[in-house]
C-alpha cells in the first residue's frame, strides 16, 4: 500500500432507492444452463462479455442505476447462444443497446497529452465482425455525458483515488453458482480489471485473451471446487502480488489439506528448503534448516509444484513461490513421509502432522528489538519489528559507518522510509509518479499532480545528513510499500540495494471485487513509475 491520506468515510456501497434493486426476477439462479459450447458460442459470449462491461462503465443509462445489469446479462445471454451468424448476433446486440434509450453527448475536454499514461482501447469495435450500425452506435456511447459518479464505481476521493466498486452483489449464498452466475463473475472481474489496472497493459498473456480462455472453464466448470480453482486461475493471470483468492475457503480444505507438520519452507532455486523447523514437535528424525525436499508421500516435488502453483497469484516467479510456500506442506493426512538432501546425501524420515489452523508451535521472536549495532560500527535496522523507536536510536546510527535496512519485511510504522530520510538527506528527492483511473473515461490513466507528488517526497533541507554507505536488503517479502520506500531510499547517493527480485506490487490495492459463491480479490489500481515514468513493475 501507498501511504495516502483518508480523510473521508467509506461511501455506502448500497443504493436501495434504485431501479435496479426492484428486480428480483433471477434471485434463485439465472436459469442458464450449458451443457457444451461451439466455438461460434464461445466467440458471441466473448463479445457479450466486453459489450457488457463496456455499457456497464460507458452508456448514462447503464450506469445510473435504471438496470439490474446482472440480471440483464441473464436475459440476452440465451439468445446470443442460440445466434447461428454474425449478422444475427450484431442485431440483438443493436437492439439491446436501443432499448436503453438517448442520452446526451458530453462536450469535449481535451487532456494534456503528457498527464497520459495510458488510453482506453477500443480496437475491438472494428475486429469482432461487427456491423456499421453497431459499430457506430458503441463510438456514441463512448461520447455520452457520463456523471462522476455512476451507479457501479466512484473514485474515493482526490488523495486516495481509488474506484469503489458499489451495488456489488456477492451471491455467496450460491456455493456452487450455475453457469449463468459462473460467467458474471467472469465478465465482472474482466472488465473491472479492464478499466481500473493501471498494470494490464504489461501482463504476459493479453488481457483480451484472458477472457475468450476462460469462458469454456468457468461455462464448464463440474463441480464447487473445480468452478473456486478456476476462479483462483483466472486471478493468477493478472499476475498481480496484490491479487489472492484465500486458500482457506471451504471448497479449498481438501484440495490443499487439513494438516500440516510444524515446518516452514521457502523456495530457494525452484525447491522447497527447510526455514523453520520445530525438533520438538516433529519427531526424532527431523527435518533441519537447510534441509531440500525431494519428495513428499512419494509425490516428487516437481509434480507437486505443477498440480498447485497456478492457483496462485505473483507478478513473477519468486511471489509465487513465496505464496505457494505457505500451503506447499499441507496434506491430508496426519503423518508425512518426506525424502529430502542433506549434505549431499539423500534421507527419508517420517513427520507428524497437526490440523493446520491450529498449529501448536510458535516460532521465537527475533533476540533483537528492530535496531542493533554489530561489530561496533554497523547500525542495523528491522523495520517491521521497530516501532517508534527511530528516534531513539537514531544517536547510535548516526555514528555507524554504514546503515543496512532490512526492507525484507512490510514497514511499520508506514513511514519509516520517510522517518530516516529526515536523517539520511540534505534536500527532497522525487521518489516516483503516481497514476489514477478515471471514471468519467473508464480506461485512462493519467499521471497525478507534479503538486501531489510533491508531497510523497523523501527528505528535507539541511545542511548536515548521515554520511556513511546506506544499505538496503529486499527479496520477494518486499512488496508494495516496501517496494516504494526502497525506491525512495535509492535515490540517495551512496546507497545500495542488495538481495532478489521484489514482489512486483507496487501501488495501492483496491477493496476487494466479488465472484457468486464467496470468493472476493482486489488487485493494483494506483500505477507506480520511476520520476521518468519508466515501468516498476
Amino acid at each position: 500500500l501507498i501511504v495516502f491520506k483518508v480523510t473521508a468515510q467509506v461511501p455506502n456501497l448500497i443504493d436501495k432507492d434504485k431501479k435496479a434493486n426492484l428486480d428480483k426476477e433471477f434471485s434463485e439462479g439465472s436459469k442458464i444452463n450449458i451443457e457444451q459450447l461451439t466455438t461460434m458460442q464461445v466467440n458471441n459470449l466473448a463479445i457479450l462479455g466486453k459489450v457488457w462491461g463496456f455499457l456497464k462503465y460507458h452508456h448514462p443509462v447503464a450506469s445510473g442505476g435504471d438496470y439490474n445489469w446482472d440480471f440483464e446479462l441473464f436475459r440476452i445471454t440465451p439468445k446470443l447462444l442460440a445466434v447461428k451468424t454474425n449478422t444475427e448476433r450484431n442485431v440483438i446486440l443493436s437492439n439491446w443497446i436501443a432499448k436503453l434509450g438517448t442520452f446526451k453527448i458530453a462536450e469535449a475536454t481535451a487532456v494534456d497529452a503528457k498527464r497520459i499514461k495510458y488510453k482506453p482501447d477500443f480496437q475491438w469495435f472494428n475486429t469482432s465482425g461487427f456491423s456499421e450500425a453497431l459499430i457506430a452506435q458503441l463510438h456514441k456511447i463512448r461520447k455520452a455525458k457520463r456523471p462522476i459518479e455512476s451507479y457501479y464505481v466512484r473514485i474515493y476521493n482526490e488523495e486516495t483515488p481509488i474506484a469503489i466498486f458499489r451495488n456489488e452483489a456477492n451471491y455467496a449464498n450460491f456455493k456452487y453458482p450455475d453457469a449463468g452466475y459462473r460467467l458474471l463473475g467472469l465478465f465482472r472481474f474482466w472488465n473491472i480489471y479492464e478499466y481500473f489496472s493501471p498494470y494490464k497493459n504489461i501482463i504476459d498473456k493479453p488481457w483480451q485473451n484472458v477472457l475468450k480462455e476462460y469462458i469454456p472453464k468457468f461455462a464448464m466448470a463440474k463441480d464447487e471446487l473445480n468452478y473456486k480453482l478456476t476462479v483462483a486461475a483466472f486471478i493468477a493471470e493478472t499476475q498481480d502480488s496484490h491479487s489472492d483468492i484465500s486458500p482457506y475457503d471451504s471448497a479449498f480444505r481438501n484440495f490443499y489439506g487439513e494438516f500440516k507438520p510444524n515446518i516452514e519452507v521457502t523456495f530457494i532455486n525452484n525447491q522447497p528448503v527447510v526455514s523453520y523447523s520445530n525438533d520438538e514437535k516433529v519427531g526424532i528424525n527431523s527435518l533441519r534448516k537447510g534441509d531440500i525436499i525431494q519428495s513428499i508421500n512419494n509425490v516428487p516435488v516437481a509434480q507437486i509444484i505443477n498440480a498447485k502453483r497456478n492457483y496462485f497469484t505473483g507478478s513473477n516467479a519468486p511471489a509465487v513461490y513465496r505464496k505457494l510456500a505457505i500451503q506447499f506442506l499441507r496434506t491430508n493426512d496426519t503423518l508425512m513421509k518426506v525424502s529430502y538432501i542433506r549434505d549431499q546425501k539423500i534421507a527419508q524420515t517420517t513427520l507428524k502432522c497437526f490440523p493446520f489452523n491450529k498449529m501448536n508451535y510458535r516460532k521465537p521472536l527475533p533476540s533483537d528489538t528492530g535496531f542493533k549495532v554489530m561489530n561496533g560500527n554497523i547500525a542495523y535496522f528491522h523495520p517491521g519489528r521497530l516501532g517508534n523507536k527511530l528516534q531513539t536510536v537514531m544517536p547510535l546510527a548516526m555514528q555507524a559507518k554504514a546503515i543496512i535496512i532490512d526492507m525484507r519485511t512490510y514497514p511499520r510504522p508506514t513511514s519509516f522510509a520517510w522517518d530516516i530520510g529526515k536523517y539520511l538527506f540534505t534536500q527532497p528527492m522525487d521518489i516516483a509518479r503516481y497514476t489514477q483511473g478515471s471514471t468519467e473515461t473508464p480506461g485512462l490513466f493519467t499521471y497525478m499532480s507534479d503538486d501531489y507528488m510533491k508531497e510523497t517526497r523523501i527528505g528535507e533541507t539541511k545542511t548536515d545528513s548521515f554520511k556513511g554507505k546506506v544499505i538496503v536488503l529486499v527479496n520477494e517479502e518486499t512488496q508494495s510499500l516496501a517496494e516504494l520506500s526502497t525506491m525512495a531510499l535509492s535515490t540517495r547517493p551512496n546507497t545500495v540495494i542488495i538481495g532478489s527480485q521484489t514482489s512486483g506490487a507496487d501501488g495501492t490495492v483496491g477493496m476487494p471485487v466479488a465472484f457468486p459463491g464467496g470468493l472476493s480479490t482486489g488487485f493494483t489500481q494506483i500505477g507506480v513509475y520511476y520520476p521518468n515514468g519508466k515501468e516498476t513493475q
